[in-house]
Protein backbone atom coordinates (compact mmCIF):
# COMPACT_ATOMS: atom_id res chain seq x y z
CA UNK A 1 0.00 0.00 0.00
CA UNK A 2 2.94 2.20 -0.83
CA UNK A 3 4.14 3.06 3.00
CA UNK A 4 1.04 4.39 4.03
CA UNK A 5 -0.59 3.22 6.79
CA UNK A 6 -3.53 3.90 9.35
CA UNK A 7 -2.04 6.34 11.27
CA UNK A 8 -1.42 9.01 8.15
CA UNK A 9 -4.74 8.40 6.79
CA UNK A 10 -6.25 9.52 10.19
CA UNK A 11 -3.44 12.24 10.46
CA UNK A 12 -4.17 13.42 6.97
CA UNK A 13 -8.23 13.07 8.11
CA UNK A 14 -7.71 15.85 10.48
CA UNK A 15 -6.09 18.17 8.20
CA UNK A 16 -8.72 17.63 5.86
CA UNK A 17 -11.86 17.87 8.35
CA UNK A 18 -10.86 21.27 8.64
CA UNK A 19 -11.81 22.39 5.36
CA UNK A 20 -15.01 20.99 4.79
CA UNK A 21 -18.23 21.95 5.90
CA UNK A 22 -20.30 18.83 7.17
CA UNK A 23 -22.61 18.70 4.06
CA UNK A 24 -19.56 18.82 1.82
CA UNK A 25 -18.51 15.71 3.05
CA UNK A 26 -21.58 14.44 2.23
CA UNK A 27 -21.11 15.85 -1.23
CA UNK A 28 -17.35 14.30 -0.90
CA UNK A 29 -18.53 10.85 -0.49
CA UNK A 30 -21.12 10.61 -3.16
CA UNK A 31 -18.75 11.97 -6.19
CA UNK A 32 -15.91 9.61 -4.58
CA UNK A 33 -18.21 7.01 -4.67
CA UNK A 34 -17.46 6.21 -0.92
CA UNK A 35 -20.07 4.77 1.93
CA UNK A 36 -20.90 7.61 4.14
CA UNK A 37 -21.84 6.10 7.59
CA UNK A 38 -23.44 8.54 9.28
CA UNK A 39 -26.28 7.81 7.03
CA UNK A 40 -26.09 4.45 7.75
CA UNK A 41 -25.63 5.38 11.81
CA UNK A 42 -28.50 8.23 11.78
CA UNK A 43 -26.21 10.26 14.20
CA UNK A 44 -23.33 12.90 12.77
CA UNK A 45 -19.65 11.88 13.55
CA UNK A 46 -16.81 14.77 13.81
CA UNK A 47 -15.46 15.44 10.12
CA UNK A 48 -12.29 14.28 10.45
CA UNK A 49 -13.48 11.16 11.48
CA UNK A 50 -16.06 10.88 8.80
CA UNK A 51 -13.38 11.15 6.34
CA UNK A 52 -11.04 8.74 8.49
CA UNK A 53 -13.26 6.10 8.22
CA UNK A 54 -14.85 5.97 4.77
CA UNK A 55 -11.16 6.47 3.45
CA UNK A 56 -9.63 3.50 5.14
CA UNK A 57 -12.17 1.51 3.97
CA UNK A 58 -11.31 2.31 0.77
CA UNK A 59 -8.11 2.34 1.04
CA UNK A 60 -7.98 -1.52 2.54
CA UNK A 61 -10.58 -2.74 0.19
CA UNK A 62 -8.76 -1.36 -2.96
CA UNK A 63 -5.51 -2.55 -1.55
CA UNK A 64 -3.66 0.92 -2.68
CA UNK A 65 -3.50 4.37 -1.68
CA UNK A 66 -5.38 5.85 -5.07
CA UNK A 67 -8.65 6.36 -2.45
CA UNK A 68 -6.46 8.93 0.27
CA UNK A 69 -5.12 10.70 -2.78
CA UNK A 70 -9.00 10.99 -4.31
CA UNK A 71 -9.78 12.09 -1.21
CA UNK A 72 -6.86 14.75 -0.50
CA UNK A 73 -7.09 15.66 -4.53
CA UNK A 74 -10.72 16.68 -4.44
CA UNK A 75 -10.07 18.87 -1.34
CA UNK A 76 -6.71 20.56 -2.88
CA UNK A 77 -8.50 22.42 -5.56
CA UNK A 78 -6.50 25.31 -6.16
CA UNK A 79 -9.52 27.28 -7.43
CA UNK A 80 -11.05 27.11 -4.02
CA UNK A 81 -7.87 29.16 -2.43
CA UNK A 82 -6.86 31.59 -5.39
CA UNK A 83 -8.57 34.44 -2.56
CA UNK A 84 -6.14 32.96 0.18
CA UNK A 85 -3.09 31.45 -0.43
CA UNK A 86 -1.98 31.68 3.28
CA UNK A 87 -4.50 28.84 3.59
CA UNK A 88 -3.48 27.53 0.32
CA UNK A 89 0.29 26.94 1.27
CA UNK A 90 -0.65 25.93 4.75
CA UNK A 91 -2.58 23.10 3.96
CA UNK A 92 0.15 22.21 1.15
CA UNK A 93 2.44 22.40 4.14
CA UNK A 94 0.60 20.50 6.36
CA UNK A 95 -0.16 17.40 3.96
CA UNK A 96 3.17 16.95 2.56
CA UNK A 97 4.83 16.80 6.78
CA UNK A 98 3.26 13.54 5.83
CA UNK A 99 3.02 12.56 2.32
CA UNK A 100 7.19 13.41 2.10
CA UNK A 101 8.05 10.82 4.42
CA UNK A 102 6.60 8.17 2.07
CA UNK A 103 7.42 9.27 -1.12
CA UNK A 104 4.61 11.34 -2.50
CA UNK A 105 4.04 15.15 -2.45
CA UNK A 106 0.90 17.39 -3.32
CA UNK A 107 2.03 19.73 -5.81
CA UNK A 108 1.27 23.39 -6.26
CA UNK A 109 -1.86 22.23 -9.33
CA UNK A 110 -3.84 20.16 -6.52
CA UNK A 111 -2.11 16.31 -7.94
CA UNK A 112 -0.25 14.02 -5.39
CA UNK A 113 3.17 12.77 -7.09
CA UNK A 114 5.27 10.62 -6.62
CA UNK A 115 8.84 12.15 -5.04
CA UNK A 116 12.28 11.45 -3.12
CA UNK A 117 11.37 9.83 0.51
CA UNK A 118 12.17 12.19 2.88
CA UNK A 119 14.01 10.09 5.78
CA UNK A 120 15.36 12.61 8.21
CA UNK A 121 13.59 15.48 10.15
CA UNK A 122 15.81 18.12 9.19
CA UNK A 123 15.90 16.93 5.67
CA UNK A 124 11.60 17.53 5.90
CA UNK A 125 12.00 20.98 7.57
CA UNK A 126 14.49 21.62 4.68
CA UNK A 127 11.32 20.29 1.84
CA UNK A 128 8.65 22.00 3.41
CA UNK A 129 10.21 25.57 3.45
CA UNK A 130 9.33 27.03 0.47
CA UNK A 131 12.04 29.23 -1.32
CA UNK A 132 9.45 32.24 -1.67
CA UNK A 133 9.66 32.37 2.64
CA UNK A 134 13.49 31.44 1.79
CA UNK A 135 14.32 34.50 -0.14
CA UNK A 136 12.04 37.02 1.56
CA UNK A 137 14.82 37.36 3.92
CA UNK A 138 18.01 37.44 1.76
CA UNK A 139 16.92 40.91 0.28
CA UNK A 140 17.78 39.84 -3.13
CA UNK A 141 18.46 42.52 -6.28
CA UNK A 142 14.72 43.44 -7.18
CA UNK A 143 16.02 41.97 -10.98
CA UNK A 144 16.05 38.27 -9.54
CA UNK A 145 12.79 38.17 -7.97
CA UNK A 146 11.02 40.07 -11.01
CA UNK A 147 12.19 37.05 -13.44
CA UNK A 148 11.24 34.05 -11.18
CA UNK A 149 8.12 35.35 -9.25
CA UNK A 150 5.87 32.86 -10.62
CA UNK A 151 8.75 29.89 -10.25
CA UNK A 152 8.79 30.70 -6.50
CA UNK A 153 4.85 30.49 -5.90
CA UNK A 154 5.00 27.13 -7.17
CA UNK A 155 8.57 25.93 -5.37
CA UNK A 156 10.05 25.16 -8.12
CA UNK A 157 13.71 25.59 -7.40
CA UNK A 158 15.42 24.64 -10.90
CA UNK A 159 12.97 27.04 -13.12
CA UNK A 160 13.28 29.43 -10.31
CA UNK A 161 17.11 29.88 -10.48
CA UNK A 162 17.01 29.44 -14.37
CA UNK A 163 14.57 31.63 -15.28
CA UNK A 164 16.65 34.50 -12.53
CA UNK A 165 19.87 33.27 -15.00
CA UNK A 166 17.43 34.33 -18.17
CA UNK A 167 17.09 37.67 -16.59
CA UNK A 168 20.53 38.28 -15.98
CA UNK A 169 21.33 37.73 -19.28
CA UNK A 170 18.50 39.88 -20.70
CA UNK A 171 19.29 42.76 -18.41
CA UNK A 172 22.97 42.57 -20.59
CA UNK A 173 21.53 42.35 -23.64
CA UNK A 174 19.58 45.68 -22.73
CA UNK A 175 22.63 47.33 -21.68
CA UNK A 176 24.83 46.25 -24.73
CA UNK A 177 22.32 46.63 -27.13
CA UNK A 178 23.46 43.07 -28.46
CA UNK A 179 20.67 40.09 -29.49
CA UNK A 180 23.20 37.24 -28.67
CA UNK A 181 22.65 34.98 -25.53
CA UNK A 182 25.54 32.87 -23.76
CA UNK A 183 29.10 32.36 -24.09
CA UNK A 184 29.04 34.93 -27.48
CA UNK A 185 27.14 37.49 -25.52
CA UNK A 186 30.14 37.90 -23.00
CA UNK A 187 32.52 37.66 -25.71
CA UNK A 188 30.73 40.71 -27.26
CA UNK A 189 29.78 42.83 -24.34
CA UNK A 190 33.09 42.62 -22.82
CA UNK A 191 35.12 42.74 -26.08
CA UNK A 192 38.79 44.21 -24.88
CA UNK A 193 40.47 43.46 -27.88
CA UNK A 194 38.06 46.36 -29.35
CA UNK A 195 36.19 47.92 -27.27
CA UNK A 196 33.57 46.60 -24.19
CA UNK A 197 29.71 47.88 -25.23
CA UNK A 198 29.14 47.82 -21.42
CA UNK A 199 31.19 49.96 -19.09
CA UNK A 200 32.19 50.21 -15.47
CA UNK A 201 31.04 54.02 -14.08
CA UNK A 202 34.36 55.86 -13.33
CA UNK A 203 36.40 52.85 -14.71
CA UNK A 204 39.01 53.51 -17.41
CA UNK A 205 40.83 50.04 -17.91
CA UNK A 206 43.77 52.27 -17.44
CA UNK A 207 45.16 50.40 -13.93
CA UNK A 208 45.04 46.41 -12.80
CA UNK A 209 42.94 47.52 -10.67
CA UNK A 210 40.72 48.46 -12.71
CA UNK A 211 40.95 45.77 -15.46
CA UNK A 212 40.45 43.29 -12.77
CA UNK A 213 37.39 44.65 -11.65
CA UNK A 214 35.92 44.49 -15.11
CA UNK A 215 37.44 40.44 -14.84
CA UNK A 216 35.52 40.18 -11.79
CA UNK A 217 32.33 41.19 -12.85
CA UNK A 218 32.71 38.72 -16.29
CA UNK A 219 33.63 35.49 -14.23
CA UNK A 220 30.66 36.06 -11.79
CA UNK A 221 28.70 36.09 -15.19
CA UNK A 222 30.20 33.15 -16.47
CA UNK A 223 29.74 31.13 -13.42
CA UNK A 224 26.24 32.02 -13.62
CA UNK A 225 26.53 31.05 -17.44
CA UNK A 226 28.04 27.63 -16.84
CA UNK A 227 26.38 26.55 -13.43
CA UNK A 228 22.93 28.10 -14.15
CA UNK A 229 22.02 28.65 -17.91
CA UNK A 230 23.42 25.83 -18.91
CA UNK A 231 21.23 23.04 -18.97
CA UNK A 232 23.67 20.26 -19.62
CA UNK A 233 25.42 21.92 -15.89
CA UNK A 234 22.56 20.96 -13.79
CA UNK A 235 23.72 17.61 -12.30
CA UNK A 236 23.52 16.23 -8.79
CA UNK A 237 27.18 16.75 -8.26
CA UNK A 238 27.05 20.33 -9.36
CA UNK A 239 23.72 21.06 -8.98
CA UNK A 240 20.84 18.96 -6.98
CA UNK A 241 17.00 20.35 -8.26
CA UNK A 242 15.56 19.67 -5.63
CA UNK A 243 17.96 21.46 -3.37
CA UNK A 244 16.55 24.36 -1.38
CA UNK A 245 20.46 25.35 -0.32
CA UNK A 246 21.60 24.98 -3.97
CA UNK A 247 18.69 27.22 -5.20
CA UNK A 248 19.26 29.83 -2.39
CA UNK A 249 23.32 30.08 -3.49
CA UNK A 250 22.10 30.14 -7.21
CA UNK A 251 20.14 33.19 -6.52
CA UNK A 252 22.36 34.76 -3.95
CA UNK A 253 25.14 34.62 -6.39
CA UNK A 254 22.51 35.95 -9.72
CA UNK A 255 21.84 38.57 -7.32
CA UNK A 256 25.48 39.56 -6.80
CA UNK A 257 26.07 40.20 -10.51
CA UNK A 258 23.13 42.34 -10.77
CA UNK A 259 24.69 44.20 -7.95
CA UNK A 260 27.97 44.51 -9.95
CA UNK A 261 25.80 45.50 -13.06
CA UNK A 262 24.49 48.08 -11.21
CA UNK A 263 27.65 50.21 -11.37
CA UNK A 264 27.49 49.91 -14.77
CA UNK A 265 26.94 51.98 -18.10
CA UNK A 266 26.39 51.46 -21.86
CA UNK A 267 29.34 52.26 -24.02
CA UNK A 268 27.31 55.70 -25.19
CA UNK A 269 26.24 56.72 -21.80
CA UNK A 270 29.97 56.23 -20.33
CA UNK A 271 31.29 59.75 -18.96
CA UNK A 272 34.45 60.31 -20.22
Amino acid sequence: MSGIDKQDIEAISKILGEELTGSKITDMFSDLGFKDHDIERGLTWTKWRRINESTVEMWAENNNVRPLFNVIEYVSKPSRYVNNPEAWNSLLKSINSILIFKGYELKDDGYVYQTKTVKTFNEAQNRLKSLNEEVSNLNLHHYVTRFCTEELLKKNYFHAVFEASKGLFDRIRSLSGLTFDGQKLIDEAFNFKKQPLIMIRGNKLYTLDEKNQYYGLINSIKTCLYLYRNHQAHTPRIYDELSLNDAIRGLMLISLTHELLDHCVPLHDFDE
